[in-house]
């Protein structure tokens, strides 16, 4: 039996929806079309699909809420999800205009000829409008991956797409890039009639989901995929763009290192690098690369999604409100989002805000958090007790912090990053001193602190001096591929001399998971 769902903001009435009897709240309001944040994917894990069933009633978690009734749910203020520094500057790319190699064939038509090179992340989502006769930025819309309620990792979508299919899946990420392409249209005054390709760069997940294929056979071993992609099909229907546009998703080379690793690569030059280059992209998963001569070698890591600021206790993506930087400074400074009250951390913040703490001495090797008066410094005046345990507060008001749960959780993900680095040098005989260049990409990348991360050990130390940030490459490789058939079949040149590493069967990655728990040893300064 259908019931009627009253939908509330603290604005007022947003609209109303049905919802079988036994049906989650949280699947009854995605549903809807309307955004509950859900990192956990529905699993009562992470507390942040709170809402309430009257206005001052109590909390209840809407993946834990089943209907059994008509209700009048009240959910908390819509998050602004504008990605920040997602990337809006005009540019000119490489390598030969569509005129000259052929993309796009049949779209050719009178006035501009359009493509858009999107990235896929598994949080994050970023579409750039592109003239593809001159390779200039027209516009470029942003926003959180609306797969997001359903699973903060590509893990809790396999899962959700074992349980349920993965259609709904797929029809949130195409109506979501549907939506960003419109919004870069309005933003242009371009038409999306001459829109006539669309370059994706993606994780293999995320391809499989917006190609419309199941990723239910990466979830297991021996991670099969439905395909790894580097070639071209139809738009469809349901993509406001021309008729017979087409759509590139670019080459994958397993079930995680996919085509937003190998479009990086390329954006950010290793092709014509001298090795050996050691490139990290750090999101939900750590892939890692490592060229030595021509050869490639690559591994992904299962860090989980403590870096995207997922499965914290005051976790957020980095949208309004969030802290990303924080630093000890005669007292705690703070930067935020946006510049506006703080909510929450995301994964940069996180990752400064654990610096800090190991650099005070508050935090020790093992990871623990210490009691104030163990702590010889004055950041022990931000040491309180939040959920049943020691937690550093960043703000006066003690409403956002990070407990010992949440630097456990950090303390894993950091983990597994650095032992992936070290089982790749190893594999091919080299010390981390022996690094030529150290790429770091993906939009973590560039927001997060080099020092910081090497002072809780992410990578080491001596990698400093040889780092680059280079933003978000994914993105922009897909934009090379998008006005480029030479950038696509380098592509497929990267796949073709490129071997994948598997961690899990790996003896030197256990033994160097294990000892990269322990962080660097500073002592309080």
């Amino acid at each position: 039996m259908a019931y009627k769902i009253k939908l509330y903001r603290p604005s007022g009435f947003i609209g109303e929806t049905k919802g079988e009897a036994g049906e989650t709240l949280l699947a009854c309001i995605g549903a809807a079309g309307i955004f509950l944040d859900a990192p956990c994917g529905g699993q009562g894990k992470c507390g942040k699909c709170l809402v309430r069933l009257s206005p001052d009633g109590e909390e209840v978690l809407a993946c834990r809420t089943r209907i059994d009734g008509d209700l009048e749910v009240y959910l908390p203020d819509e998050l602004e999800m504008k990605i920040a520094d997602a990337g809006t500057g005009g540019s000119e790319r490489g390598g030969r205009s569509p005129a000259e190699d052929g993309t796009g064939g049949a779209n050719a038509r009178q006035g501009r000829r359009l493509g858009v090179a999107v990235d896929i992340g598994t949080t994050t989502v970023v579409a750039h409008l592109t003239d593809m006769d001159t390779g200039e930025r027209l516009a470029t819309a942003s926003g959180v991956n609306a797969q997001r309620p359903y699973g903060a990792d590509v893990i809790s979508r396999i899962q959700y797409s074992a349980e349920n299919g993965h259609e709904v899946l797929t029809r949130l990420i195409r109506e979501q890039l549907s939506k960003l392409i419109l919004e870069t249209c309005a933003m242009s005054g371009a038409q999306a009639k001459n829109i006539g390709y669309v370059s994706i760069a993606a994780n293999t997940i995320m391809e499989h989901l917006a190609a419309g294929y199941s990723p239910v056979g990466m979830g297991t071993v021996p991670f099969t995929t439905v395909s790894l992609f580097g070639d071209e099909m139809a738009a469809g229907s349901d993509l406001p763009v021309a008729n017979d546009a087409l759509l590139y998703f670019a080459p994958a080379i397993s079930a995680y290192v996919g085509g937003d690793i190998t479009a990086g690569m390329l954006a950010a030059g290793l092709e014509d690098m001298d090795g050996p280059v050691v490139y990290l992209d750090i999101g939900t998963n750590g892939e890692i690369a490592l060229k030595t001569g021509d050869k490639y070698f690559c591994c992904a890591t299962a860090a989980g999604p403590a870096f995207e600021g997922a499965e914290i206790t005051m976790g957020m993506a980095a949208v309004g409100g969030a802290i990303n930087h924080v630093k000890w400074d005669g007292g705690l400074k703070l930067s935020i989002v946006g510049e506006s009250e703080p909510r929450g951390l995301c994964g940069s913040g996180l990752l400064d805000a654990l610096a800090v703490l190991l650099e005070t001495g508050a935090v020790d090797e093992t990871g623990r958090l210490l009691d104030p008066g163990e702590i010889d410094h004055e950041i022990a005046a931000s040491i309180a007790v939040a959920d049943g345990q020691n937690a550093f507060m960043l703000t006066d008001a003690k409403n956002v912090y990070m407990t010992a749960s949440d630097i456990r959780k950090l303390q894993l993900a950091k983990s597994a990053i650095a032992a992936g680095i070290q089982t790749l040098l190893h594999h091919v005989g080299i010390v981390g001193d022996g690094v030529r260049q150290f790429i770091l990409a993906g939009g973590f990348g560039s927001f997060m602190d080099q020092f910081s991360a090497a002072r809780i050990g992410l990578f080491p130390e001596s990698f400093l001096p040889v780092a680059k940030t280079l933003g978000n490459t994914a993105g922009e490789g897909a934009a090379v591929a998008l006005c480029s058939a030479e950038a696509r079949a380098k592509l497929e040149g990267i796949r073709a001399r490129c071997e994948y590493i598997e961690l899990s069967a790996s003896p030197v990655f256990n033994e160097q998971f294990v000892e990269q728990m322990m962080f660097p040893d500073g002592g309080a300064r």
